[in-house]
């Protein structure tokens, strides 16, 4: 008797010290509360009375987890007896919020009766969301080029490799290429800082022109391109570019230069100029130079090459 009195003092110890909430309750229209722990109550911030009234409505109203969900997810391990976790982000007595994992272990064959140890893993929670955000923003920088801030040359043809084995039969795609004209004439005459600024204003045009659901990115250099799913019709896509080229020549008047910059365009259709990336890149930059050694300052679709 006196070493099982002993033991019952020693179990009871341990129960109240762990660091963990503890939590034994009968669930049912009958619900009583066996035992609640010290550490149960100093996550949430309740005194022990106050927990135990909140846990009149059952421990998973009290965790802001919804029961039923739990019951139709976890229905295997509650008829077995099997413990099972659940991740939750009740709200504490101060008003605050915090991320809560819970163990719970249900025996149907006591009435149900619930066991139910948790830990406080907001600490957790936070630094694997800052890992997240820091690895979203290191895949977006790979996928980006650093100066333009529009796609690398990699991202926009892995893009451009997807949307062409995502693409419909009866879908017509279009592939810009475009660079500026005497770029390096720009540099020697005006200095490579009003060629940089010539290249980001070349970034902003094309968001501004294309933008929306269009795919944009810089191949290197002042080489420019975009990717353009189910266009519908043609001559839209004619218009865009003689509003690009507009555009292009009235930096002349907004950065103050004595020459007009311009840009030649070439453009290729899909899947008339092939269904790969290699295919419909090669079209374009055919196209392109074909308006380079000819006029430069306009456009040509690869069709008519």
């Amino acid at each position: 008797m006196e070493s099982y009195t002993l033991e019952e003092k020693v179990l009871r110890k341990v129960m109240r010290n762990i660091p963990m909430g503890l939590i034994v309750s009968k669930e049912g229209f009958r619900r009583k509360i066996y035992y609640v722990n010290d550490t149960a109550c100093e996550i949430m911030g309740y005194t022990r009375e106050e927990y135990i009234r909140k846990m009149q409505d059952g421990w998973a109203d009290l965790m802001d987890v919804d029961l039923r969900e739990v019951i139709r997810e976890h229905n295997e391990q509650i008829r077995s007896g099997t413990p099972f976790e659940v991740l939750s982000r009740p709200q504490t007595k101060n008003g605050g919020y915090k991320w809560i994992l819970s163990r719970v272990n249900v025996q149907m064959q006591e009435g149900p009766l619930c066991y139910v140890s948790f830990m406080d893993v907001t600490d957790r929670m936070q630094r694997e969301e800052l890992c997240r955000q820091e690895n979203e923003a290191l895949r977006e920088q790979a996928m980006q080029d650093s100066f333009t801030k529009l796609l690398n040359r990699g991202a926009l043809e892995k893009h451009v490799c997807e949307a062409l084995q995502e693409r419909g039969s009866d879908e017509e795609d279009a592939f810009i290429l475009l660079d500026v004209d005497n770029f390096k004439q720009i540099n020697d005459i005006y200095g490579h800082g009003v060629g940089d600024m010539i290249l980001m204003r070349m970034a902003g045009i094309l968001n501004e022109v294309f933008g929306g659901n269009s795919c944009i990115g810089r191949m290197g250099g002042d080489e420019f391109a975009v990717f353009l799913r189910d266009i519908g019709d043609r001559r839209e896509i004619e218009e865009r570019i003689q509003k690009l080229l507009t555009e292009v020549r009235a930096e002349k008047e907004r950065m103050h230069l004595s020459k007009e910059p311009t840009a030649s365009v070439g453009v290729a259709f899909v899947p008339e100029s092939g269904s790969t990336f290699v295919d419909v890149y090669r079209a374009a930059d055919q196209a392109l130079y074909h308006v380079k050694n000819s006029t430069k300052n306009g456009m040509a679709f690869y069709d008519f090459v």
